[in-house]
């Protein structure tokens, strides 16, 4: 068995992503104060100064603004997502709110010229995708769903493998879950909750990382629901007529199941070891030996952090101000066809399964449950903060 540190193509992809023209730095703006808003503002926090600044946080709970701006030393923060929507100062936008706002935020931002990067799901219909992206390429302003895996080194040395070293693939498994039973945001409807919303968008994009975008010929799914009558485990089964094949699972009701992704080809088979939603190993195996490839996080954040391996979405964010610099609308690593293609066989699993959100909206305006993913998180520690916000 062979293991690798730090790989020359690791190092080429580092250089890639932190050795851009250097320009003023991103003033990020964030919306939403609940864990996942906490564990990017730190990576944010953790970059050079020069090229990141956490600028400005929103919230309809103006003191979780003021106290996260007080965490993370920005200069301003909100009661309204409105108010930081009309900032002059706020670059990009980082949204974290609960599944079923991203799609009415998303277009706030872009209707005041915001770049943006929304958490995943993008939105919990696809025709409500299509029309954020058309928004965005008309006011040729960056947008990015959230999908962390795909900016992680061993993502795109996986990718490389796949198209040099396994020959022709025949299968790609994934399979993603823990028990969120408790959590809110996880089984209720009116927060757009289900295993399909929150977990399946990461064992997809594995799939279609190294099987291409086009939707699949055939999609076959099997779900069960929970009281909410959202999903709480669901199996999917993709096949193209060309023979390519997927079998992905995932679960909000499992105590233990490993994070693993493999690949399976002709002349070899990749593995994505535990966590492979934010991976940090590759392994290629073949019949001669097994290469380990290691790709430890890049740094250690100085914050709190509620997500594994919260490091590694210091990639996304180096990602998102390399994009905007070049005047991208979209990331080359994760396309808006990308988003679309997961979205598209999300609808399609949710309607074989029995689950629908159009209830949630009125006009395109989400009429469910007005509670925050924030009101979920447990309390931090206490800060004290003098600072004096502008709001």
């Amino acid at each position: 068995m062979q293991t690798l540190l730090w790989s020359p193509f690791c190092c080429m992809i580092l250089f890639q992503l932190t050795t851009y023209a250097r320009s003023a730095p991103l003033r990020w703006g964030f919306v939403g104060c609940g864990r996942i808003t906490n564990d990017f503002a730190a990576v944010i926090d953790a970059l050079p100064d020069t090229d990141h600044t956490v600028f400005a946080f929103a919230s309809r709970n103006v003191s979780r603004a003021d106290d996260y701006a007080c965490r993370f030393g920005a200069a301003k923060s909100y009661g309204s997502y409105e108010a930081l929507a009309k900032d002059p100062d706020v670059d990009v936008v980082y949204i974290g709110t609960i599944n079923p706002t991203h799609y009415e935020i998303s277009k706030l931002m872009l209707a005041n010229n915001k770049h943006v990067l929304c958490e995943k799901p993008l939105t919990l219909i696809g025709a409500q995708a299509a029309e954020i992206f058309k928004i965005a390429e008309s006011k040729q302003l960056f947008f990015q769903e959230a999908i962390l895996t795909r900016f992680f080194p061993a993502t795109i040395r996986m990718q490389d493998f796949a198209k040099t070293a396994v020959g022709d693939i025949r299968l790609v498994t994934a399979y993603l879950g823990q028990n969120s039973a408790t959590s809110l945001r996880h089984v209720r409807k009116q927060l757009g909750g289900g295993s399909v919303k929150d977990r399946s968008g990461y064992v997809l994009q594995h799939a279609l990382a190294v099987l291409g975008n086009d939707l699949p010929d055939k999609i076959s799914a099997v779900g069960q629901l929970n009281n909410e009558t959202v999903d709480s485990t669901a199996a999917i089964e993709l096949q193209w007529k060309d023979g390519r094949m997927a079998s992905l699972g995932f679960s909000l009701l499992t105590t233990v199941m490993p994070a693993e992704a493999n690949i399976y080809g002709s002349s070899a088979t990749i593995k994505m070891p535990d966590t492979f939603a934010r991976p940090t190993a590759v392994q290629l195996i073949n019949s001669a030996n097994t290469t380990i490839e290691n790709y430890p996080l890049p740094t250690v954040l100085d914050h709190r952090t509620f997500l594994a391996n919260a490091a590694g979405m210091i990639y996304e964010a180096q990602e998102v101000r390399r994009c905007i610099l070049a005047g991208l609308l979209e990331s080359p690593l994760l396309t808006h066809k990308d988003s679309l293609t997961i979205l598209a066989i999300q609808d399609e699993v949710l309607k074989q399964i029995g689950v629908s959100y159009d209830s949630l909206y009125a006009n395109g305006v989400f009429v469910g449950s007005s509670l925050e993913p924030e009101l979920q998180a447990p309390a931090l520690s206490p800060v004290t903060c003098y600072n004096t916000f502008s709001h």
